[in-house]
């Protein structure tokens, strides 16, 4: 597999929480104390998940896996790499003329990537050389639109090199609209550890989330998804935290499997299918 190939989106970790989580789970017998206040801080968590696979995943288009510490090569790699076979149709690439060092991403109508969002617009990665074997990249959006309405893309990246992995030091920002007209604003401050060999992406780090006047936090503590040979997702491990403006704390672990297990405040749990391949 080209390595650009792998990791171009996540497994759909917001999957594991839906707008109906707390109701779909497979409850344990204290389910009565899962009240509304727990169920949504459930749907922001998986809003907030989804914000940042599209924003540390998708949107990247790969870059993240770069080939090479030259700026110039990086960019030539990333133009020329094989669509991805899940939404390939929907997005091309481009050398920026009059600069060597840049690509432009266009979308037009992109799902797959993203779930159940309609994702076009124009997505700008500027590659520029670190200290040492450190790549930097620098993205931004440009008329970018989820589900027709208006969103802003920005991230940076240290990309460190290493035999058969890249560390990535990443900070990125993603707004736009959610349902009833909510403006969602999603900042992330995260490790990505790539493993080129296993075809492996591993997170950590910090998130945060609003919600018009509401908040959440979220903590990734080694969120890793594989590719297998034909390039499926497997199933993750890890941990995911949501925490409210109040307090309020749901866990969700990954421990490879196709379910995942969810925690809620008051110690109550229930186990949730994934889209993945255990």
């Amino acid at each position: 597999m080209n390595k650009l190939t792998f990791s171009r989106s996540l497994v759909a970790l917001s999957l594991v929480l839906g707008s109906s989580a707390i109701g779909c789970g497979k409850l344990a017998a204290n389910a009565e104390a899962i009240d509304a206040a727990t169920e949504a801080l459930a749907t922001d968590g998986s809003e907030a998940v989804s914000s940042d696979d599209a924003s540390t995943g998708a949107l990247t288009d790969g870059s993240l896996e770069a080939v090479s510490v030259d700026p110039g090569d990086a960019a030539d790699a990333l133009a020329l790499a094989p669509p991805d076979a899940a939404d390939g149709s929907c997005r091309t690439r481009a050398k920026d003329p009059n600069d060597p060092a840049t690509v432009i991403i266009t979308l037009t109508n992109c799902t797959g990537r993203f779930g159940k969002h309609h994702v076009s617009g124009t997505e700008i990665v500027h590659f520029t050389k670190g200290e040492g074997p450190v790549l930097h990249a620098d993205f931004h959006s440009e008329n970018l639109t989820f589900d027709g309405k208006p969103a802003s893309h920005t991230a940076s990246a240290d990309i460190t090199f290493a035999e058969g992995s890249r560390t990535i030091a990443w900070q990125g920002s993603l707004q736009r609209e959610g349902k009833n007209g909510v403006a969602v604003d999603h900042s992330s401050d995260l490790t990505i550890v790539v493993d080129t060999i296993a075809h492996c992406r591993t997170r950590n780090g910090s998130a945060s989330t609003s919600f018009g006047d509401r908040e959440i936090g979220t903590t990734f503590e080694d969120v890793k998804v594989c590719r297998g040979a034909g390039g499926a997702f497997g199933c993750p491990t890890g941990q995911v935290t949501h925490t409210g403006a109040n307090g309020r704390q749901i866990t969700v672990e990954f421990d490879g499997s196709d379910q995942a297990t969810v925690t809620g405040p008051k110690g109550q749990t229930f186990e949730k299918d994934l889209v993945c391949s255990g």
